[in-house]
């Protein structure tokens, strides 16, 4: 979340939520022990600048009142005559919107902050507020902040499958542990389980940035994957083979009259993955035609044609059902 104009006038008018405030309070206090910038100026350079800056908070901001409790009377005016010189020089030095990266970390309590969980053993599929697409694997959680109006900004643990709704206007931001990915408008999928000692970013379409704790960025393409080494902060970028299709990709396929073992091998040749196939579905057969489909499509139409279901452990997944005559 950045400190905008909105926030500001929330907070000065005690109408914002704790994590805004938290947020507010603690960049003030980072002002502290750094200097001011203007130590160096000259008298007449300094009143010169401070007449500027009036006269850019005077066009670009609106008058704002304070409403606070009484015992926050003396915090808040300090931290008015900081926001709005600080404001003030912004304007004055760089009138367009600074693009630098303000990272939340996760256990700052947001009260604003959508939360998803995905506590089933299948793949959960969610809508954002901002129209994009998420696929939850189990155990996998997700936050987003609905309050901020720069950034699309979401905090994750586990593993999920993104379609970013294109917004130049809004970069996508993902925070995960070390690792923070940004898009505009792609898909790809990120598996971030903090128990583990790497993270990693599959790239489908678009590209996409992954930069580590050091702030070092790297850029992704279709049929690539960054692996974030989380002992030692290094980023690797590897080739996926172009003939391969991953479980977290787009396949088509089509059956017709066939066996659910042949199903079966089918879906575990394209997509890369593991099925266990109950014996009891052996018997069953199937057909349809999948264009372009979501492993997790796949699966749930397939089980609502044989009355079965599927979950998933880990990296494999179960079909179970009590079969067909």
């Amino acid at each position: 979340m950045r400190l905008n104009q909105e926030i500001i006038a929330k907070y000065l008018n005690n109408q914002c939520s704790e994590g805004e405030q938290v947020l507010v309070e603690a960049w003030y206090k980072s002002f502290e022990n750094n200097p001011d910038g203007l130590s160096d100026l000259s008298e007449d350079e300094r009143e010169e600048l401070i007449q500027r800056v009036r006269q850019n908070i005077d066009v670009n901001i609106k008058p704002i009142q304070i409403y606070a409790p009484q015992r926050w009377v003396w915090y808040a005016s300090g931290l008015a005559a900081m926001l709005l010189i600080v404001i003030g020089l912004s304007f004055y030095f760089n009138p367009k919107i600074d693009n630098s990266l303000s990272r939340i970390k996760p256990d700052i309590p947001l009260s604003d902050w959508a939360k998803y969980e995905n506590s089933s053993a299948k793949i959960l599929k969610i809508s954002l507020p901002d129209g994009s697409t998420v696929w939850l694997q189990p155990k996998t959680q997700l936050s987003y902040n609905q309050s901020d109006r720069i950034y699309r900004q979401v905090n994750l643990r586990g593993e999920a499958f993104f379609e970013v709704k294109r917004d130049e206007a809004r970069p996508f931001l993902i925070y995960s542990g070390k690792m923070t990915t940004k898009v505009l408008g792609t898909s790809f999928n990120v598996k971030a389980y903090p128990e583990t000692e790497k993270f990693e970013v599959s790239v489908v379409t678009g590209k996409v940035s992954v930069m580590n704790e050091s702030e070092k960025e790297v850029f992704v393409t279709p049929k690539q994957q960054v692996v974030l080494e989380n002992k030692t902060d290094v980023l690797i970028i590897n080739e996926l083979p172009k003939n391969k299709t991953f479980y977290w990709e787009l396949a088509s396929l089509t059956f017709e009259d066939t066996s659910m073992q042949n199903v079966v091998d089918n879906i575990e040749h394209n997509f890369n993955v593991k099925i266990n196939l109950n014996p009891t579905l052996k018997n069953c057969r199937l057909s349809g035609n999948f264009n372009q489909e979501h492993l997790s499509t796949i699966l749930e139409i397939i089980c609502k044609s044989i009355d079965a279901e599927y979950v998933m452990d880990g990296q494999e997944i179960y079909l179970r059902g009590e079969g067909c005559e």
